[in-house]
């Protein structure tokens, strides 16, 4: 199974003022080794990205939980979204974002990224995230494309309004560091965050 190939193009102007910004984290989504480092434990760069991730969002006391791959199936069959804390503010996240571009009068190039973006990370992560899930079945394939499409597609969101006051920081970058050290940010139940 591969991914089909995409015909979008993102231009470089699409995202004035900070398009050189999106851009560039463009480049590094395409230049991901997805899942490269897929259940090896114990990376001291990831584990700090994770923690810059949640302390952000006002998780202080958040550990870091390695899975192993025969713990991912039942992950995602207990996992439920309102029991993350994180999620709790990240699922306000994409209406905040909208607001901001709106007021910079950057809708139109946010909608653009919406369109685009998701695309480009299908087209550059299926087959590598096909090739290391698919003993666990097609629901966790899906399930690995949507967070990186989502990782991705909020990282590129809020590059485009990073330049606006109190949007300086953007933390999915973290993550973004997370997938280019080969691995899955699964996310924050409790105080754990889950990674593989």
């Amino acid at each position: 199974m591969t991914a089909p190939s995409n015909t979008n193009t993102v231009t470089k102007d699409t995202f004035s003022p900070n398009n050189e910004r999106v851009n560039q984290l463009l480049q590094r989504l395409s230049k991901v080794n997805w899942l490269a480092s897929f259940a090896k434990k114990g990376d001291e760069q990831v584990e700090q990205a994770i923690k810059e991730f949640a302390h952000y969002f006002r998780l202080e006391h958040c550990q870091v939980k390695w899975m192993t791959e025969d713990e991912l199936p039942s992950f995602f069959t207990e996992m439920k979204l309102k029991d993350s804390d994180v999620w709790l503010q990240l699922r306000q996240m994409p209406e905040k974002i909208k607001r901001q571009a709106e007021q910079a009068g950057k809708l139109d190039a946010l909608l653009t990224l919406a369109d685009e973006v998701p695309a480009l990370i299908f087209h550059h992560c299926f087959d590598k995230l096909f090739a290391a899930l698919e003993q666990y079945g097609s629901p966790t394939v899906t399930t690995a494309v949507c967070y990186m499409m989502y990782i991705g597609g909020m990282a590129c969101a809020w590059e485009l309004v990073s330049h606006i006051k109190g949007w300086e920081t953007n933390p999915f970058l973290s993550l973004i560091a997370v997938l280019e050290h080969g691995h899955w940010p699964l996310g924050l139940i409790g105080n754990q965050f889950y990674v593989i």
